[in-house]
């Protein structure tokens, strides 16, 4: 029997994926591209309305696709809107809170102890450390699809990463809803990112996930120069560069709280890199807020920027609010684009002509791929061979622009 997992969304449904493949692997064949499934799992997200547009597309396709696959679909989605979902026809809904149990359809055996022999799918493990919001920012759906704000063991998180890193994964991302409010018995996240250090000295990367900002305090920031193998980025969460909106969100920071954080990381950790998510079209959102927005971008460096189009979620306080007209949302959704991108080719120019660390994801052709530290994508030419899940020095000599983002382009040293 042959099972297949497809994944939409955020790092924490890229965990509980991975989950569910640790534990099907131990008793099934993982389906590869040419394969026909036999067990379909899709996993997904209910962030906008696109997310949800992506999956109905998907699992129309995978129905057509394979007619005799039991197909589950499970995730945000499922169980935002779950009967819009068994409308597209025979197939298994479940929603987050029994995601768990998908397994049980299948196996008896439920030990997610193996992982499969092909090393050079061992480079970035992801490691849910808690779960659920509670903040019910205005135009968000997350915290009526995820629950209330739990944490993991301590014990059963270092378990796992020891696992993980004994399989040989070289880097370790500790991710969740809100991983800045991780709490266990008096444990809060830089007691577990420290207890990680000291007790898996074999780790070679250790990296966090995205954090909010009102969640960021002076020992979560001090982190950066107690731990030396914590990578030095941070996806600080925005939204919005405007005081005012970010107060019509009910985001709990304003403008210069955020820059602060910003300001007293650097002064830390002189190299750290930051990435964020901005929404743009949110229904208050006039120009002189936008320009707020891209004045953050600016002001940040940010080396990436996610950017959504507001989307409007039925439940939310926003969902009733009058939305601003599509081409506007789509022209500031461009200006956002080509500000970022402009910013962030700014900010690695300091970087052509010195020696990085990438972690190698891909390898074909004498060119190596991968990310450093500070979460910066290098293509890098060798001339000897190079192992994925590696870490290879390379030499940066220049830089320009793929898609929406900017990399790096060097040669491997040894």
């Amino acid at each position: 029997m042959k099972f297949r997992i497809y994944t939409f969304g955020c790092k924490t449904n890229q965990y509980d994926s991975e989950s569910l493949r640790r534990i099907l692997i131990n008793s099934m064949e993982e389906a590869r591209d040419k394969d026909i499934p036999d067990i379909i799992i899709v996993n997904t997200c209910s962030v906008t309305h696109i997310a949800e547009r992506k999956a109905r597309t998907l699992i129309r396709h995978l129905m057509k696709t394979y007619p005799n696959a039991r197909i589950i679909v499970t995730g945000c989605y499922a169980e935002r809107d779950p009967k819009s979902i068994e409308g597209l026809g025979n197939l298994i809904v479940i929603g987050n809170k029994e995601k768990e149990s998908i397994p049980r359809l299948f196996l008896s055996d439920l030990k997610p102890k193996i992982l499969p022999e092909d090393k050079s799918k061992r480079i970035r493990a992801f490691v849910k450390i808690q779960d659920g919001c509670d903040d019910f920012c205005s135009y968000c759906i997350v915290p009526y699809v995820r629950g209330p704000v739990r944490s993991r063991n301590t014990e059963e998180i270092l378990d796992e990463i020891k696992t993980l890193v004994d399989l040989g994964y070289p880097e370790i991302v500790l991710t969740g809803i809100h991983i800045g409010r991780f709490e266990d018995n008096g444990k809060r996240l830089p007691d577990l990112v420290k207890l990680i250090y000291k007790e898996i000295p074999t780790i070679k990367r250790i990296r966090l996930s995205s954090i909010e900002p009102q969640e960021v305090d002076r020992e979560i920031i001090e982190l950066f120069n107690e731990v030396p193998n914590l990578c030095p980025h941070i996806h600080l969460v925005a939204q919005s560069g405007s005081d005012k909106v970010l107060k019509d969100m009910k985001r709990k920071y304003t403008r210069e709280e955020y820059l602060s954080l910003v300001r007293a990381f650097r002064a830390v950790r002189g190299d750290i890199e930051f990435t964020t998510d901005i929404i743009v079209g949110f229904p208050t959102e006039e120009e002189d807020d936008f320009r707020d927005t891209l004045s953050l971008i600016e002001e940040v460096g940010f080396i990436k920027v996610h950017i959504f189009p507001f989307s409007p979620r039925p439940g939310t306080k926003a969902f009733d609010l009058k939305q601003i007209d599509r081409k506007i949302v789509k022209e500031r959704e461009e200006r956002v684009k080509e500000v970022s991108l402009e910013v962030a080719s700014n900010r690695f120019k300091h970087l052509i002509g010195e020696n990085v660390e990438i972690l190698v994801e891909r390898y074909a052709n004498n060119i190596a791929v991968g990310l450093t530290p500070s979460y910066v994508r290098v293509y890098s030419d060798t001339d000897f061979p190079v192992s994925v899940g590696s870490l290879l020095k390379v030499y940066v000599n220049s830089l320009e622009r793929e898609k929406d983002s900017i990399i790096l382009r060097g040669k491997a040293s040894t």
